[in-house]
């Protein structure tokens, strides 16, 4: 629209009328042209800050028994009862089922469930090992680690069924990383926007970037339509490619009601022959993120909550020799905890003994810095200070169902591998 045409337009109409009449009719093309600007900046305002976004659905009240899509390059049905203290797990990648599952018993320990594995359904990689820990959000996300630190987090998305969106719904996600994961070429956190019909869904304006912001060196070649149905993972949206040279990976995805968001790019898919990784997303096993909040969250009222989660390094290289992930906690509270460098940091650890009943160490600082001016809940000048050593990371923010969800990934420059650090607010 040019403002300065529709300006002139309306005074060279004002010229030809009656003296009496100008003052009146100047005073309307002044309000017109006001109302124009404020338009045009208006709608500016709104596509750089993604206003434009929807909330989700209302999800359904979480109900005792859950189930939920997870993956770690291989793909995890999980389900957890609350009523009977069971939790079972299945690989269901490429149909492996018997050899992948993992079935047993937890009690409630200080938020999270602590798992004991049952003799029978123990995978021969976990014989021996302690049962191992997850993080529950009934019905909406979760976060499973089976065994011992030595194996890697499972993060996983509630299958409550398909739902339809009244517009585009906009997330911001971060990769969910593999040992070969580089910061510096490879997909670290991006945006994009999802619609669904029915069973339909459609994806547009995804973006990519590197740890550093910049364009990464292989980017995925976009994500085609999906479809949403039932099946071994339960509900799930998947979208294949028909790319052929080389045959990309189906791409796995579950979105809750709630706002939570997971996605498999086929890492670990072993058919066609040579196909390949699509990162339509993340790179390495995926994606993990949540809808965009619609207004600029308090960074302050972020940091100065409490919350529980894992931290993640999946390392297959000395000095490291196994993936490990480890239950920590962030947002101490009380006389005996230390201050935070700065008003947009917290602070936390892991526990000893892997034992969250006991007090958290206090070696580790989250300062989420700035939050994007143009993008609410994104922080990408975020750093992770452990035991000393500053690493540079970029974070996520969401708020399904008024409470904080934060998903950073990092390059820990001292062991020189990915770290992510995933969070749900108490």
């Amino acid at each position: 629209m040019d403002i300065n045409a529709n300006y002139l337009t309306a005074m060279d109409a004002i010229t030809c009328l009656r003296s009496h009449d100008r003052l009146f009719l100047s005073h309307i093309a002044i309000i017109v042209v006001s109302l124009l600007l404020m338009t045009a900046c208006s709608s500016s305002k709104s596509q750089s800050n993604n206003t434009d976004t929807i909330a989700p659905q209302t999800p359904p009240p979480a109900g005792p028994i859950n189930s939920y899509f997870g993956t770690n390059g291989d793909l995890w049905n999980v389900s957890i009862d609350h009523v009977n203290s069971q939790l079972t797990a299945k690989n269901v990648t490429n149909g492996v089922i018997l050899a992948g599952s993992a079935a047993g018993t937890f009690i409630t320990s200080d938020g999270f469930l602590d798992i004991a594995l049952s003799n029978g359904g123990t995978p021969p990689d976990l014989v021996g090992q302690e049962g191992g820990f997850a993080l529950d959000i009934p019905s909406r996300a979760a976060l499973l680690r089976l065994g011992n630190p030595s194996n890697p987090l499972i993060p996983l998305v509630a299958t409550v069924g398909c739902f339809t969106t009244s517009g585009k719904l906009t997330y911001q996600y971060v990769t969910v990383p593999t040992p070969a994961w580089q910061s510096s070429t490879d997909v670290a956190y991006g945006t994009f926007q999802a619609s669904a019909a029915g069973p339909n869904w459609s994806f547009s304006n995804i973006t990519q970037y590197t740890l550093a912001g910049t364009a990464p060196t292989n980017p995925g070649a976009g994500l085609p339509p999906g479809y949403c149905a039932q099946s071994t993972l339960g509900f799930a949206v998947t979208a294949s490619s028909s790319a052929t040279s080389p045959p990309l990976a189906t791409v796995t995805m579950a979105f809750s009601p709630s706002g939570f968001f997971l996605e498999d790019n086929g890492s670990q898919q072993g058919a066609p022959q040579g196909v390949v990784p699509s990162n339509a997303l993340g790179t390495g096993v995926g994606a993990i993120g949540v809808v965009q909040p619609s207004t600029p969250l308090s960074t302050g009222s972020v940091t100065g909550a409490h919350y529980l989660g894992f931290m993640y390094e999946p390392v297959s290289s000395p000095p490291l020799t196994a993936e490990v992930a480890q239950l920590v906690a962030f947002g101490c509270s009380g006389m005996s905890c230390p201050t935070p460098p700065s008003s947009t940091a917290i602070v936390g650890g892991t526990f000893p003994n892997e034992d969250p009943t006991q007090p958290s160490t206090q070696n580790m600082v989250i300062d989420l810095g700035q939050q994007d001016p143009q993008r609410n809940g994104l922080y990408t000048s975020a750093q992770v200070t452990l035991s000393g050593v500053t690493f540079p990371a970029v974070a996520i923010v969401g708020t399904p169902q008024n409470h904080f969800a934060i998903f950073l990934i990092a390059q820990d420059t001292l062991n020189r591998v990915p770290l992510s650090i995933y969070l749900f607010q108490q």
